[in-house]
């Protein structure tokens, strides 16, 4: 090869080089973008995070979860470094954070409508003798729950007494969507303030969040509780887990009715970390093919409702309590000692 043809093979290489650093996002200037989620969404969001920065290399793509109510205090109170995007459990608590936005006249809280990206149901799991004594016809009962929970301890229902005490789980009503609606459900057709007292006694440590509450049920086995009330999704996405612990796993019942939750997205308005149109692009994304999958794959139903396990179809879903509702049944909840 010639002097002069070695010359322009290596112009032509570092020219190649330059365009393609030229088009690769450069190491702290990609810029970021902040999505708080729920805990449900976890798992979820560790799949998402990859798929997403690869069609969109210029977007540093960060996210946190947080608590329904935790999301939306820190949405509110939390200057530039609140989140551009919010997805919490439940659409409603997006409603709730448009209105005190608007109270605070600071106009329209999102860029467009909240788009709905997948809905999940209340499910209940219990360990499967637990399970069969609780409900020997194999099917979910508030009224034979609330009997038990009355009666509190296993002998007095039949079972062993080296069962002890009947403890149900459940997260925080005052911090988590999922505490809300089985309070909602639980205390459902009965009067007054009774029924509230009689589950929060029956309740062994309410949990910060579903996923927490999840894990502790599965790596604690029954002695972190006999049955706990989490959403379907994540109930599908740990069953291998708790298969592999303890023998049979935990059951999956379906309460009838239940209560369905959509989750929502939410791309804020303001100061945050993230510019408003990453935040579209995101929302884009999960509604998109490859956002759907992630989202099938663990076990959420998509925002037509399709999804999920086959025998979640089968039973009445009941619409979130009303802001009003909740507020009462949250203020009886704190009421009781």
């Amino acid at each position: 090869m010639s002097r002069l043809s070695r010359r322009r093979f290596l112009s032509l290489g570092i020219g190649a080089v330059a365009v393609l650093l030229a088009a690769a996002p450069v190491p702290g200037l990609r810029r970021p973008l902040l999505v708080v989620v729920g805990s449900e969404l976890e798992a979820s969001l560790r799949q998402i995070e990859p798929l997403f920065e690869t069609r969109h290399g210029d977007i540093d793509l960060r996210w946190r979860v947080l608590g329904a109510q935790d999301m939306i205090n820190a949405s509110i109170d939390g200057g530039p470094e609140r989140p551009r995007v919010l997805i919490p459990s439940n659409r409603d608590q997006l409603e709730s954070y448009a209105g005190a936005v608007q109270a605070r006249g600071e106009g329209p809280a999102f860029r467009g409508s909240p788009q709905p990206i997948a809905r999940t149901l209340l499910v209940a799991v219990a360990w499967p003798e637990r399970a069969k004594r609780l409900f020997p016809d194999g099917r979910f009962s508030w009224e034979r729950l609330r009997a038990a929970a009355r009666a509190g301890r296993w002998q007095a229902i039949g079972g062993p007494p080296a069962w002890g005490s009947i403890d149900l789980r459940m997260t925080d009503p005052l911090r988590s969507n999922s505490g809300q609606l089985t309070l909602a459900l639980w205390a459902r057709d009965q009067p007054g303030s009774e029924a509230v007292a009689l589950l929060k006694r029956a309740i062994y440590r309410p949990a910060r969040s579903t996923d927490i509450l999840l894990s502790e049920f599965v790596s604690g086995g029954p002695n972190q509780g006999d049955l706990a009330f989490v959403y379907e999704a994540p109930a599908l996405q740990r069953q291998g887990e708790a298969e592999g612990r303890w023998p049979g796993g935990y059951r999956m019942l379906f309460p009838d009715p239940t209560m369905e939750t959509v989750l929502a997205a939410g791309v804020r308005r303001g100061e945050g970390q993230g510019r408003e149109a990453d935040g579209s692009r995101f929302v884009a994304f999960l509604l998109g093919a490859e956002g759907r999958a992630v989202l099938n794959r663990h076990g959420f139903r998509d925002a037509a409702g399709q999804g999920g396990s086959p025998a979640g179809d089968r039973v009445r879903r009941l619409p979130p309590p009303s802001p009003g509702a909740l507020e009462d049944l949250l203020r009886q909840w704190q009421s009781v000692p």
